[in-house]
């Protein structure tokens, strides 16, 4: 098992300094934590390769304070630049827009939830797709099968996407990936 540990560099929406620590245990798991230069972890996204060209979305998380900020959409542009070598898997996971027991103090509504993760994951390129409407509609969905919504039980709402060819928004260069926003002059090694 070919366990690789790797660092990545960006700012965020709001023009602040982010890294990521990167686990990628090889055809198995890929881990993204994200940092503020203060050390602040400000996101995580964990993500499993299973058999059949399907790669499971466990989690993609940003921390409340740290919202609208861009971080979760830059951690799953960085996800698909480390999957690169996946064009053509699926990305399935279970559609649960809610809160991290460490966010539980912050009150959001479940509808203020719902519209912030649909807004997420339909601007990164994922559908939303009810099991139901799946059962209805199964040659909207060519790409995903029944499977697709088995976890434990089924999956009532999954989000979905097929890994396509792209132009990527990071790099790598002497063992370190940099997002294109990234000035290396101001390179700050963790």
């Amino acid at each position: 098992m070919n366990i690789i540990e790797k660092q990545a560099y960006f700012y965020d929406n709001k023009n602040n300094f982010q890294y990521a620590e990167i686990l990628i245990i090889e055809n198995k798991f890929i881990g993204i934590k994200t940092f503020n230069e203060n050390n602040v972890p400000t996101g995580y996204m964990h993500i499993f390769v299973h058999p059949n060209n399907r790669l499971f979305l466990d989690t993609i998380y940003c921390y409340d304070e740290f919202r609208s900020s861009g971080i979760a959409t830059i951690i799953s542009e960085l996800a698909e630049y480390l999957l690169k070598d996946y064009i053509g898997y699926k990305i399935i996971g279970e559609y649960k827009p809610g809160q991290l027991s460490t966010d539980r103090n912050i009150k959001r509504s479940k509808e203020e939830l719902d519209n912030k993760a649909r807004s997420f994951y339909l601007k990164n390129g994922y559908q939303i797709i009810k099991y139901t409407d799946y059962l209805k509609n199964k040659d909207k969905y060519d790409y995903i099968n029944s499977k697709d919504f088995i976890n434990e039980d089924i999956s009532d709402t999954i989000v979905a996407k097929k890994l396509k060819e792209k132009e990527y928004s990071f790099y790598e260069e002497d063992g370190i990936i940099y997002h294109n926003n990234y000035i290396k002059e101001n390179i700050k090694r963790l």
